[in-house]
Formats: structure tokens, sequence, C-alpha cells
């Protein structure tokens, strides 16, 4: 199968004509004023772009937009800023399936499951950020 910047017409720098669907993870950092509260979060974006240079753009411009202070409920001030846009992946034409965001999580010396566990992901019950 060719790359997905050939599928999506780009060129091997990622530059195009016509908009594909990208992803951004930005990296933000939650914090008080008194320094007594501090809380690191990651973001995951999608949007359109004709190019990467576009897309760290735009992936800057959706963080810089979360971006907010405000006094909390013991009036001291909190801040929401945008640490750092990590990644920028051009994802191609349909976003039906495609992947968006994988953490590989810590490495461990040992496995906490055996070879022939069942796992049973239909009994998930996730949790909606949005």
């Amino acid at each position: 199968m060719p790359p997905v910047w050939m599928i999506a017409g780009m060129d091997e720098r990622g530059a195009g004509s016509l908009p594909v669907w990208f992803s951004a993870t930005a990296r933000f950092a939650l914090y008080t004023e008194d320094a007594g509260y501090y809380l690191p979060s990651v973001s995951v974006y999608t949007f359109k772009a004709t190019d990467h240079a576009g897309a760290l753009v735009r992936a800057l411009e959706l963080g810089r937009a979360a971006e907010q202070a405000y006094v909390n409920a013991h009036g001291v001030r909190v801040r929401v800023a945008l640490v750092e846009v990590e990644s920028v992946n051009m994802i191609g034409d349909d976003l039906d399936g495609a992947e968006v965001f994988w953490w590989p999580g810590e490495e461990q010396d040992a496995s906490p499951y055996a070879w022939d566990h069942t796992f049973t992901p239909e009994r998930s019950t996730p949790h909606t950020a949005l």
C-alpha cells in the first residue's frame, strides 16, 4: 500500500492543493498562581489542512483557543496554558476508523496477565470528556 501522503495527493513533504485530515497532539499545563496545584494534560485535535506547515499553524490556533485564566472557588488564579504541540500527523481523506492517538504506557519487566488471559472489552464503561 502506498504511503498516506501519496493517497492524499501530496508530495513527500506533505504539500498538496486539497485539504486533508490531520491530527495534532497538544500538551497543556493547568496550574495555580500559588503553585499549590499542577495538572498536565494532553488533547488530540482533528482538522483539515493542505500541508504539514499549515497543520502546525492550525494546531497552534486550536491550542491557543483552549488557553484560559480564571479565579477558582477558593479565590486562587488558575491558568491553562498550551505548552507545546507534540505531534502533527496526516490522516488522509477519511476519518472513519482512523487511529488518531496511541499511548504506549509504561514498560514493565513482567506482564500482569497470563498468556491465555481472557479480556472482556465489551464490559468497558468509557468516560466522555466532552
